[in-house]
């Protein structure tokens, strides 16, 4: 084998490499794009924080629907099918972004005004998305879910 064989095919494979990264970063520039304007880019708009934003996502497609069912079903219905769960966690007690939703600490007036007005990132959810019954119902369910835990946990006994 060649002395010059591994440095030359060392040096090609660099080369090569190199070669399709600067490709590859020219490709994906934002110039080659149809999203650039004369003014700057065309992408989503920038949030801050503390800036009141509704609510834009695809809610329940009817929620008259769901009319017949008790307060705290159709709430369940609700909280699921507005992305309530996204946020505050399966059963309402917090995940990662938003905070627990716990009955106990907060009225419903509470309650409602900052669903209406989405504190600290939340997006608002103005009269025409979400109703005052539907949040009340939302409010029920949540209700209904500390109860339910509460009778599970006195339940729970330890016997050795």
């Amino acid at each position: 084998m060649n002395r010059f064989f591994v440095p030359a095919v060392f040096v090609a494979t660099i080369s090569g490499l190199a070669f399709g990264l600067i490709v590859g970063i020219v490709a994906r520039s934002p110039e080659t794009h149809a999203n650039v304007q004369p003014e700057g880019y065309d992408r989503t708009p920038i949030t801050y924080v503390g800036d009141e934003y509704p609510f834009t996502g695809v809610g329940l497609a009817e929620p008259e629907l769901v009319t017949g069912a008790d307060a705290a079903a159709r709430g369940r219905l609700l909280y699921f099918g507005y992305g309530c769960a996204t946020c505050h966690g399966l059963a309402g007690r917090g995940g990662v972004v938003g905070p627990e939703l716990d009955p106990g600490d907060v009225t419903l007036s509470e309650f409602r005004r900052d669903v209406r007005s989405g504190p600290k990132g939340m997006p608002a959810f103005l009269e025409g998305t979400l109703t005052d019954e539907d949040l009340e119902t939302i409010y029920a369910f949540l209700v209904a879910l500390r109860q339910q835990g509460a009778a599970a946990s006195d339940d729970l006994t330890w016997t050795p």
